[in-house]
């Protein structure tokens, strides 16, 4: 017998939120979601949402989609600046809760978070739809089997389009204000980096950072930080806002005691830009057919439908499955104060000019 469905309501219709009602749409049309409530302070983005999905009302605000008695669950989906009082507000209402990372603009603010929701014992996850790649999940498989030996290096470049108004046209422009954003390159699109470096390779003990500011804004678009682990990996990071319009790429490359693996992804399901390259000892090196590696680690996690463009979607499902099945979620905001450590580190290292300490959680 089936379960009742999740009756979800989403917090900001913009246009990462948009991506959110598809990945709600498709769950509802799977028969695990009930789109109930949406809200945002643009009419015009809650009515791209809801031509989206089906969702069944239009709330005032936030407060109310959190007050809403049909609403189960929450997904939060707002500038970063926001998400301290909405987070508190659902974990005082007691319902499980989805919010997009970063999870705020400072450290102090991320630490009060995690503890807020870490007493509450509720169902709560932060959106690193990186940890549902098919890619980085076969590398995290290479790395915790052992197969090519020890991890001993690594070096990741990340890089995007600036995304601000003053290169792509139409788009927003919060995230290029210290103000609003916290953080530019580093924290606004390698939080998730820093999330998949900690996952593979466990927590970073000290970092050593440089940043510039190339374009101008009072955020960093240029990022290189130097890396140690607890585990005693050590590697570098290079993160990058530039002018290409159209391009998002992360490319990561491993040394193992037995091996090497180079690793290229971006956001989209299917992306041109994927690859999966490994170097054994004495054998031409062996590139992976990454559409066949994505149909099997789909088919293991029982995922059907193949009509998803982003990760959220496999995100989006594992957290109302958690709700459903009152569990834990993953990525918890026990990872995402790993990952935040990391770049509060970085920018402590920027300003001390010399390496910092990362901050351990408990």
């Amino acid at each position: 017998m089936q379960s009742e469905p999740v009756r979800v309501g989403l917090i900001g219709a913009g246009m990462i939120g948009q991506g959110h009602a598809y990945a709600l749409r498709l769950l509802a049309e799977d028969g695990e979601v009930r789109p109930i409530a949406v809200t945002d302070f643009s009419v015009e983005a809650v009515d791209s949402a809801r031509q989206i999905c089906p969702f069944e009302r239009v709330a005032a605000d936030a407060q109310a989609v959190i007050d809403d008695p049909d609403v189960e669950a929450i997904v939060i989906v707002t500038p970063t600046t926001t998400h301290r009082d909405l987070v508190r507000a659902v974990v005082d209402a007691g319902k499980p809760l989805l919010c997009e990372k970063p999870l705020a603009t400072s450290f102090d603010v991320v630490r009060e978070m995690c503890a807020v929701v870490a007493t509450s014992g509720l169902t709560a996850q932060v959106g690193f739809h990186s940890r549902f790649h098919p890619l980085i999940n076969e590398l995290v498989r290479l790395v915790s089997t052992n197969e090519l030996g020890a991890p001993m290096g690594y070096t990741l470049r990340d890089d995007q389009y600036w995304p601000t108004g003053d290169v792509v046209p139409g788009h927003s422009s919060w995230r290029s204000q210290r103000a609003h954003a916290g953080g530019g390159a580093l924290l606004e699109h390698s939080i998730h980096s820093a999330d998949i470096l900690s996952w593979l390779f466990g927590p970073a003990t000290s970092v050593y950072a440089r940043t510039r500011n190339v374009f101008g804004y009072d955020v960093e678009d240029t990022a290189v930080c130097t890396i140690e682990h607890d585990s005693g990996v050590v590697g570098t990071l290079i993160s990058i806002f530039n002018g290409v319009r159209g391009r998002e790429e992360r490319r990561l490359e491993v040394f193992f005691e037995r091996g090497a693996v180079e690793v290229t992804t971006d956001f989209l399901v299917g992306a041109r830009e994927d690859s999966f390259l490994v170097q054994r000892p004495d054998q031409e090196p062996e590139r992976l057919d990454v559409a066949a590696l994505r149909d099997r680690h789909f088919e293991a996690e029982g995922i059907a439908r193949r009509d998803f463009f982003v990760y959220l979607y496999p995100a989006a499902r594992a957290f109302v499955r958690s709700v459903r099945d009152k569990q834990a979620a993953s990525p918890t905001f026990s990872d995402a104060f790993t990952a935040h450590a990391l770049v509060d580190a970085a920018y402590r290292s920027v300003d001390e000019r010399s390496a910092a300490a990362v901050e351990r959680a408990g």
